[in-house]
C-alpha cells in the first residue's frame, strides 16, 4: 500500500463515476441474452441488501452465488459471475487522469470506495488511473462502508495524520453529506472541469 508523503495536503476521491465510469445495465443486458428473457430492473431480489456483506468483507462471492442463481434462474459458475460482474466498467471518467497528474506533485491523492474484492482487484489490474493515487481505503478491507463515519475516520488516521482533508468528492450526495458532518469540505462530483475548479479555489 502506498503511503502519504509527509505534510502533503490530502484530496479524497470516490472511484466509481469519479475516476472510473460504470453502467450496471451492461450486466442486465448480458443476463437477458443468456436466459432469453428480460432481466430487470426491477430485479427479483434486493441487490443492495444481498451485496452489503461483500462490501464490508463479511462474505465472498461464493457465499452469495446460490442466492443469485436461484433468484435469477441461472446456474452460472463463480468465474462466469466474476467476469460478468466486471463488465459494468466502461472506461475512465474523461479528464480525471490529467487532473490527477496535475495535482499529484502538490497533494496526496486518496481513494475512498465502497467496493468488494472482485471489482477492486479488476480495477487495480486494468485501470492505470489508479496508479496515480497515493493510497486508498476500500470498504471490504476495513469492514465498514460509506456513510459510516468510521470509514472516513480510517482515511484521516491513515493518510491525514489526524487532520482534515483539503477536499473530498463523491457522486453520491449522501456520502458527501456524511463527510461534511465530520467537518470535511466536500462536493458532489459532476465532471473533471468542476473538480479542478474546486481544487483551484481551495489553493488560493
Amino acid at each position: 500500500m502506498k503511503t502519504q508523503q509527509p505534510h502533503k495536503p490530502v484530496i479524497v476521491l470516490d472511484v466509481g463515476k469519479v475516476l472510473v465510469d460504470f453502467d450496471t445495465k451492461v450486466v442486465l443486458e448480458e443476463l437477458s441474452k443468456r436466459c432469453g428473457r428480460e432481466i430487470g430492473p426491477p430485479l427479483p431480489l434486493d441487490l443492495d441488501k444481498l451485496f452489503f456483506p461483500l462490501y464490508v468483507g463479511r462474505q465472498s462471492w461464493e457465499d452469495i452465488l446460490q442466492v443469485l442463481n436461484t433468484a435469477l434462474g441461472f446456474s452460472l459458475a463463480p468465474q462466469e459471475w466474476r467476469g460478468l460482474w466486471c463488465r459494468i466498467f466502461t472506461g475512465e471518467v474523461p479528464g480525471m487522469r490529467q487532473a490527477l497528474a496535475e495535482l499529484k506533485s502538490d497533494f496526496c491523492l486518496v481513494a475512498l470506495s465502497n467496493t468488494e474484492e472482485v471489482h477492486w482487484t479488476f480495477l487495480v489490474q486494468n485501470y492505470p488511473i489508479l496508479e496515480l493515487l497515493d493510497g486508498w481505503i476500500v470498504s471490504y478491507t476495513v469492514g465498514v462502508a460509506k456513510p459510516d463515519p468510521a470509514i472516513y475516520g480510517a482515511v484521516m488516521d491513515r493518510y491525514c495524520d489526524g487532520r482534515l482533508p483539503v477536499f473530498y468528492t463523491d457522486d453520491i450526495p449522501l456520502y458527501v453529506e456524511a463527510a461534511r458532518r465530520l467537518g470535511w469540505e466536500a462536493e458532489v462530483f459532476s465532471d473533471a472541469a468542476r473538480f479542478k475548479e474546486e481544487i483551484t479555489r481551495r489553493r488560493r
